[in-house]
């Protein structure tokens, strides 16, 4: 074995020919953790540890060798600020999706290269899984550059965590009236409240007799239903954490007053929404009703979330602002209220029977209205703070507006209910 004598570190070469490099930093010899086959290799490592001294952002690489699986479960364990939906999710894609490929390796091992195979993989078979799972990677790694575990973030898959939604087909005024009716009449007002109040499914089925005003014309939005895959349900919070309180149109009230009368309890607690047993409506058997009740309409494309879609449209065409309609729906992003904007074919044809007067001659000049789409570019260059495009910022990579809201709750509701979890109400 022959040692070389550098500025800084040593390398010397083993009986296998490899070479070892290591160095001295804070009164402690660290050695690399892999040999080289090449001096010139060993000498390389040594002047970029020795630069990352000198600029003060070197990492002790024996706090790097933590297994992933240790360093997943305690970031997920010191992630106090998620809610329980969400940690049920973020456990079962550890569980499924990061632990089975990088459950054993130490943490500062984990390159770009193996985070790229394995989502090359993963999304040939389940795209929308693949996704979620690199988010929550991406989230992970994050963390570990800031507890100074690692220098880099080997997530670098361009666009791996970014959601291709398309433009959907919305329903218009017709359908969803068609979709009402198609209901059970203890449910139909969930139609109505998603249709015209900007309602998730969760917080329609998390409704009491108290939250409804029929004398201010409102309804009140504090608490959102959330089942889990093991049965539990449970009365959380909103999507957005805060409460709202939604004026509805004054046409649909005598239906939540029939609704009130005929189906609801006298308690200022009683549930809006019961199942056969007299319990809560769960979302599991809510997705069954509405399956029946869209097949029977005819209109099996509708998602319910697709009702609120409508809504948005609908509130928009009314002329609302941005800022209004963020705080009807709940939404805390402009980037969200644009995708949640649709263009109708109603709406469009009354336009443009509005440019008549102006395709005619007439020296009027026409007054700007700005559409929903410039309104919410104009309200986000004017400092008004949402999602970017693109990357997003990774610190909570499931709760995003646009991840769970889109498919994905309806999906896995679908998932819940034909895997023999309906627990008869």
């Amino acid at each position: 074995m022959t040692a070389q004598r550098r500025h800084f570190g040593n390398v010397r070469r083993l009986p296998s020919g490899l070479y070892q490099a290591s160095y001295w930093h804070d009164g402690q010899r660290h050695i690399a953790a892999t040999t080289f086959t090449q001096r010139a290799d060993a000498n390389a490592f040594l002047d970029a540890a020795s630069a990352a001294i000198r600029r003060g952002d070197w990492i002790d690489p024996e706090l790097g060798r933590i297994s992933f699986a240790r360093y997943a479960d305690l970031w997920l364990a010191q992630r106090t600020d998620i809610r329980p939906r969400t940690r049920e999710q973020y456990e079962l894609l550890i569980k499924n999706r990061l632990k089975p490929v990088f459950g054993d390796f130490e943490l500062a091992k984990i390159t770009p290269v193996h985070v790229r195979s394995w989502y090359a993989d993963i999304a040939a078979r389940t795209p929308g899984a693949a996704r979620s799972a690199y988010r929550l990677l991406k989230a992970i790694f994050n963390t570990a550059i800031l507890d100074d575990l690692i220098a880099k973030n080997p997530c670098r898959v361009k666009g791996g965590g970014t959601d291709k939604v398309a433009d959907r087909r919305i329903p218009n005024v017709d359908q969803v009236a068609a979709l009402t009716q198609s209901m059970p009449e203890q449910y139909r007002v969930a139609v109505t409240l998603a249709a015209w109040g900007t309602l998730r499914r969760g917080e329609v089925l998390g409704l009491n007799r108290e939250d409804i005003d029929l004398r201010g014309g409102t309804v009140r939005v504090e608490r959102s239903l959330h089942e889990f895959y093991d049965g539990r349900l449970e009365l959380g919070r909103t999507k957005n954490g805060d409460p709202r309180k939604i004026y509805m149109p004054s046409s649909v009230m005598p239906a939540l007053e029939e609704h009130l009368r005929r189906f609801v309890g006298p308690e200022s607690d009683a549930a809006l929404f019961l199942g056969a047993t007299g319990l809560r409506l769960r979302p599991s058997n809510f997705w069954v009703i509405w399956e029946t009740a869209r097949r029977r309409a005819g209109l099996t494309w509708v998602r319910f979330h697709d009702l609120r879609h409508f809504a948005a449209t609908m509130f928009a065409s009314t002329g609302a602002s941005t800022k209004e309609i963020m705080s009807r729906g709940g939404w805390k992003s402009v980037a969200m209220v644009v995708r949640y904007e649709h263009a109708s074919e109603e709406r469009d044809a009354l336009l443009a029977q509005a440019l008549n007067p102006y395709a005619n001659g007439s020296n009027v000049v026409p007054t700007a209205h700005p559409s929903p789409g410039d309104r919410a570019r104009s309200a986000h260059d004017d400092g008004v703070k949402g999602e970017t495009e693109g990357e997003y910022v990774e610190l909570d990579p499931l709760t995003r507006e646009n991840e769970t809201e889109c498919s994905g709750g309806e999906i896995r509701t679908h998932n819940l209910a034909v895997n023999s979890r309906l627990l008869c109400h």
